[in-house]
């Protein structure tokens, strides 16, 4: 039994490439949230991080498409295990919406702290500190400068998560094999 899991493990960590994609995705859309305070007022903000998320998981399967990386990895167990950790976040637009509606100053620190502690057990799926290093990071940075620099949050917040993924994919990049980006 053992000796199938961890070669469950090591198969979709190949035919993933641990999830990189979807990491680089999340990065690229914090990154914009980043700047959205400079471009549009911020009633117009806090609908774009509300509704904008939407868009990393669209945008994660097109960077892996591009990639030639197999995301979904169907022909694997533990992809199933993978698809029933994501779903749950559906259930955090009605909270968010909620805080949109009552608080929104805190959205960054509320998105920040659900959505980053859904990847915690993407880490033992991958096998991967790169997903505990991205729990830790994104919930800490969410945590601190979401309520304690609450006026600059919508900046600093969504800085702090994409230089978070970032470092997160370059950690893939380092723990990972030389054939885990050999074509399968």
């Amino acid at each position: 039994m053992e000796q199938k899991l961890e070669h469950l493990h090591r198969n979709i960590s190949l035919q993933t490439k641990k999830g990189y994609p979807i990491l680089m995705a999340g990065g690229i859309i914090f990154l914009l949230l980043a700047i959205m305070p400079y471009l549009f007022p911020l009633n117009i903000v806090h609908l774009i991080w509300v509704w904008g998320l939407g868009g990393i998981f669209p945008l994660g399967l097109l960077l892996g498409k591009i990639l030639k990386i197999d995301l979904i990895g169907s022909k694997n167990p533990l992809s199933a295990l993978g698809g029933t950790v994501a779903a749950p976040q559906a259930f955090y637009i009605p909270v968010f919406i909620l805080i949109y509606m009552k608080i929104p100053e805190y959205l960054p620190y509320c998105i920040g702290l659900l959505g980053g502690s859904h990847f915690l057990p993407y880490m033992w799926i991958y096998k991967s500190k790169a997903y505990l290093f991205v729990t830790l990071a994104i919930c800490l940075s969410s945590f601190i400068l979401g309520s304690f620099f609450i006026e600059l949050a919508f900046i600093l917040v969504p800085s702090a998560i994409a230089i978070s993924f970032a470092i997160a994919v370059l950690i893939i990049f380092k723990e990972n094999k030389p054939e885990l980006f050999i074509e399968n």
